[in-house]
C-alpha cells in the first residue's frame, strides 16, 4: 500500500495552484523530487497527451527553423477540448496558439495526477490530511481530477509534435499571412480558405485548425522554412 505522505499532497496541490514562470520551476522540481519514490503506476503514461501554448510570432518560426524548442516540467493533459480550452481558449489577438502532442517517452513523466487520483488510497489521504494542506482550497480542493493532467519533464519539443495552430484575426488574408509568416499569393489563399472551410473556421474571431489542416499549412510553409534556415547557416 502505497504511503501518501503530507509532503506529496502538499507538492502536488501547490503544483496545481499553478504560479509564475519561477514558482512553476520551483514548485515542478519539489514535485519531481517527491514523485521519485511513487510507484511506477503513478509514473508512466500510455495515452495521448495535448498541451497548449501561446506563442509570439517568432517562437512560431524558431520552432520551425531550428526543429525544436527547449521545455521543462509543464502540465500537459489527455483530454484535448482541455487543452482547447486551456487559459479561455485560443490566446487573443497578436500571439499564435499552439497545440502539441504526443505520446509521453519513457522516464518523461513525473506524475500521472489521472491515476493517482484514482487511487481509493489517495482520496483518504486527501480527507484525512486536508486541514494541513496550505491553499488547498486553491489547489486539490479546486481542481482535484477536472483537469485530466499528466506532468511531463521533457527537455525540447520537436515541430512534428505540432496538432494543430489557433489563433485570432479579423478577415482571411490577414489570418493567412500570419500563420504562414508571409503574405501569400492567390493560389495560397485560395487554398487557405479550402483549409478553413474544410476546418468549420470562420473569416473572423476565435478558431482552431483541424489537425489535417494544420498539417497542409505546415507543408505550404516548408519551402520557406528552408530558406530560413538558410540565412542562419
Amino acid at each position: 500500500m502505497t504511503d501518501f505522505t503530507l509532503e506529496l499532497l502538499q507538492a502536488i496541490n501547490d503544483w496545481q495552484r499553478g504560479g509564475d514562470h519561477k514558482q512553476k520551476l520551483k514548485r515542478g522540481n519539489k514535485l519531481k523530487q517527491i514523485s521519485a519514490a511513487l510507484p511506477e503506476q503513478f509514473r508512466t503514461c500510455s495515452e495521448i497527451c495535448y498541451r497548449q501554448e501561446a506563442h509570439e510570432k517568432d517562437r512560431i518560426w524558431q520552432l520551425l527553423a531550428d526543429e525544436s524548442l527547449p521545455e521543462t516540467i509543464a502540465a500537459w493533459t489527455t483530454d484535448l477540448s482541455i487543452a482547447k480550452h486551456f487559459k479561455n481558449g485560443v490566446p487573443p489577438e497578436g500571439l499564435r496558439g499552439v497545440i502539441f502532442s504526443l505520446t509521453p517517452p519513457p522516464g518523461s513523466v513525473v506524475i500521472n495526477l489521472i491515476e493517482i487520483y484514482r487511487d481509493p488510497g489517495f482520496g483518504r489521504a486527501i480527507e484525512r490530511l486536508k486541514p494541513e494542506i496550505i491553499g488547498f482550497n486553491n489547489g486539490i480542493g479546486r481542481y482535484h481530477d477536472t483537469q485530466r493532467e499528466v506532468v511531463l519533464e521533457l527537455h525540447e519539443l520537436g515541430s512534428e509534435t505540432i496538432h494543430c495552430y489557433g489563433g485570432y484575426a479579423s478577415d482571411l488574408e490577414t489570418l493567412a499571412q500570419e500563420f504562414f509568416g508571409y503574405k501569400p499569393d492567390t493560389e495560397g489563399l485560395t487554398s487557405f480558405e479550402t483549409l478553413c472551410r474544410q476546418a468549420n473556421i470562420s473569416e473572423s474571431g476565435a478558431w482552431w485548425l483541424s489537425q489535417e489542416g494544420t498539417l497542409n499549412v505546415l507543408e505550404r510553409m516548408a519551402p520557406h522554412i528552408e530558406q530560413l534556415r538558410s540565412r542562419k547557416l
